[in-house]
């Protein structure tokens, strides 16, 4: 089996409370009445309270950056904050940094080459010859494939240690077009990166066992969600519809994840945090207490929507409700529901 040793998370310096984020953007697009009403009642009914960015200031997005200065400040970036959660993972688990063996990064937000393993070996003074592995551009639900990936090596060998790190700087695609998806964009996507260690070793302190690992390809779903690189960065496609696709296939797919083992009662809920109309949509089908989705609803409001990352801030909230199962979900580009089922010692 698959154990998850400890979790962490770590943001950036700069915090900005949504109303002022808001405030720039009203100042600073040329929108018409109508738009910014629409943008205001956007950021009004988000439920997000604050979000953090590399960026010291917003209006380095008005002077229209292009993709390669925005990917310039992620090179410079993302690294250290990869660091930063990985020190803290590390440090939780009691695991000497040279008992790693392999090193999984996750990230859909930058590109980089070496990729940001190879400067967690460098800087973690782990061993020269740990495995390293990117797992990029799977946006949303990128932690999950990251942790498929360490089931897969610590199955090969339980003697396995593998540090997983999701990274995200969300905030250098901020967009300055008024299309509905680039301004949905510009006020859920924030930037952080949290890690956690994994191994196989059951007679180790550990926080969860993996019990079960699926997915889910929504048909004719691929057109709901998905991004492309445009001279000014990254250009987000996110159709309003994809809480009405969720709220379509969440139960079903809930059921066949459990299968069996546990009811929906039993579980709390680490949901990733799309946005507050996803959130909603999983409560509402899947008919539980607003106690079952508290980390997820916490790590919006406090953080945003970090992508990749987002899923281990709500596994770290959810260590402090010490629930016996959770159950882990994410949406991504596809439209995909990737799910996994932990069970506390």
């Amino acid at each position: 089996m698959t154990y998850i040793l400890s979790v962490a998370s770590a943001s950036p310096d700069h915090c900005f409370h949504q109303t002022d984020i808001m405030q720039q953007m009203l100042e600073r697009l040329n929108l018409s009445p109508t738009q910014h009403q629409s943008l205001k009642r956007l950021y009004q009914n988000s439920d997000i309270h604050t979000r953090y960015s590399v960026m010291k200031d917003y209006t380095l997005l008005f002077q229209h950056p292009k993709a390669n200065e925005r990917n310039a400040i992620f090179k410079e970036e993302a690294p250290k904050l990869a660091i930063k959660a990985a020190r803290k993972a590390l440090n939780q688990s009691n695991k000497d940094p040279k008992q790693i063996t392999h090193v999984i990064s996750v990230s859909c937000t930058g590109m980089m080459v070496p990729g940001i393993e190879y400067y967690l070996i460098k800087e973690l003074d782990l061993k020269w010859t740990v495995g390293r592995i990117g797992v990029n551009f799977m946006g949303c639900f990128g932690a999950f494939n990251g942790l498929s990936v360490a089931k897969a090596i610590i199955s090969e060998n339980p003697n396995n240690l593998v540090l997983l790190v999701c990274t995200e700087l969300c905030s250098l695609h901020g967009q300055l077009d008024p299309s509905s998806d680039t301004l949905l964009g510009n006020s859920i996507f924030a930037d952080g990166a949290a890690a956690c260690i994994l191994g196989g070793n059951k007679s180790e302190n550990y926080l969860w066992e993996i019990t079960e690992r699926t997915s889910l390809l929504i048909e004719d779903s691929v057109d709901y969600m998905a991004w492309d690189v445009a001279e000014s960065g990254y250009k987000m496609k996110l159709s309003s519809r994809v809480p009405v696709l969720i709220k379509r296939n969440i139960a079903g797919y809930a059921k066949s994840l459990l299968q069996d083992k546990v009811t929906f009662e039993e579980c709390h809920w680490a949901v990733h945090p799309g946005g507050k109309s996803i959130l909603k949509a999983v409560e509402k089908e899947c008919a539980l207490s607003p106690t079952q989705i508290e980390s997820s609803r916490k790590i919006l409001q406090t953080y945003g929507n970090m992508s990749s990352a987002t899923f281990l801030f709500v596994l770290e909230h959810s260590q402090k409700l010490h629930s016996k199962w959770t159950i882990g979900m994410a949406f991504g580009p596809g439209l995909s529901i990737e799910g996994i089922l932990l069970r506390a010692p």
